[in-house]
């Protein structure tokens, strides 16, 4: 397996749109759609921002990777498999109706169900209620991810997703890739409603009245997030003027983003980790684990940081990035061309071999 770290960028028109104290409508091109306004439907990057948006985690991580309170106002271990989660009071959904420990029972349960979400929640075994502002947490062994975990728990509106449709449908069904109630129908906590949506052209959303984050120093009312998938279309977006803002910035767009006029380019570290992902049952070679280490000493990922991302990117050895759980700072890239072919050698493959791929584009 092979890893590399990314970093976000974003750029926006500096003199056409100002975040001062006024309040501001603002566009925003962004490279992904939310297929859906169901936030279990997709694990994406559009659904995650949109869930960002209209609803709210339990915990989310600040930009020093630190775990920051939202809808749970605190939490403790009370053992090994067992955190409790202190919730906050006087939150309300866009419906009108009270959030309580009974919409994070009911959004819990309808993660363990998500064909996407699943996973990422199997180590949880069960979340209850403790009274109406607690709940607990309990895991399959002692288990140290669970703050990590939570950051994926965006608590629905229990009461406006009961129930049935006019024609008799379950409000609360999970349909991936159709139509259902939730797909279209949304009430979360967050700083939006959303006003319209125009699956692949555009979302509309509007600031929430009533949201309980009121120290939050946000001053966009409306917010149209218009998805433009292809890096140079976006670019072009923004510098026509028919955009504020978009993101994330190719490392390729770097420069023609610099030299433009009334144009800010801020960079920060990201969490993103690429990989290169072997199946070992999908090729007689990839079960030899010498073949395994030779594609690892193989691939010049600072390298690849430096000529590709044009430094947009670290090296990564390993899963977890800087300020995660289980960051092993001794662990470093290798790159080692002669080792990789000495092991090629010695497993039996010295003249290579060949592999079917699969991977996305306009990742990078």
């Amino acid at each position: 397996m092979k890893t590399m770290k990314s970093k976000l960028a974003v750029a926006l028109m500096a003199a056409g749109l100002s975040f001062g104290a006024a309040a501001a409508d603002i566009t925003v091109g962004y490279a992904a759609d939310p297929v859906s306004l169901d936030p279990h439907e997709q694990l994406s990057g559009g659904t995650l921002q949109m869930s960002h948006m209209v609803f709210d985690p339990l915990v989310r991580f600040t930009q020093t990777m630190d775990f920051e309170p939202r809808l749970a106002e605190s939490w403790e271990r009370v053992d090994n498999e067992t955190m409790r989660f202190t919730l906050r009071k006087g939150v309300k959904f866009h419906s009108g109706n009270a959030f309580t420990a009974d919409d994070v029972v009911w959004t819990f349960s309808r993660l363990k169900s998500s064909p996407d979400f699943k996973g990422i929640f199997g180590p949880l075994v069960s979340l209850t209620k403790v009274d109406d502002y607690t709940v607990e947490v309990k895991t399959d062994g002692t288990y140290p991810l669970i703050e990590n975990v939570a950051t994926y728990i965006f608590p629905m509106d229990s009461k406006f997703y009961s129930g049935k449709t006019a024609a008799g449908e379950d409000k609360a069904a999970l349909v991936k890739h159709g139509n259902s109630y939730a797909s279209t129908n949304v009430s979360g906590t967050g700083p939006f409603t959303i006003k319209s949506r125009e699956q692949g052209v555009k979302v509309e959303f509007e600031r929430f009245g009533n949201y309980w984050d009121t120290a939050s120093k946000g001053n966009v009312d409306n917010l149209t997030l218009v998805p433009i998938k292809e890096d140079a279309t976006r670019v072009a977006a923004l510098l026509s003027g028919d955009v504020d803002m978009i993101a994330p910035v190719a490392p390729n767009d770097y420069k023609r983003i610099k030299k433009a006029k009334s144009v800010d380019l801020y960079t920060m570290p990201g969490t993103r980790i690429i990989t290169f992902q072997m199946n070992q049952n999908s090729n007689e070679a990839l079960k030899d684990v010498r073949v395994r280490q030779a594609i690892v000493y193989a691939v010049n990922n600072e390298g690849i940081t430096k000529k590709i991302m044009k430094g947009a990117a670290t090296a990564a050895a390993q899963q977890s990035p800087v300020g995660y759980a289980g960051y092993n700072e001794d662990l470093k890239p290798r790159y080692d061309l002669k080792k990789a072919k000495a092991l090629m050698k010695e497993a039996g493959y010295a003249d290579g071999f060949t592999l079917s791929m699969m991977a996305p584009n306009n990742r990078l």
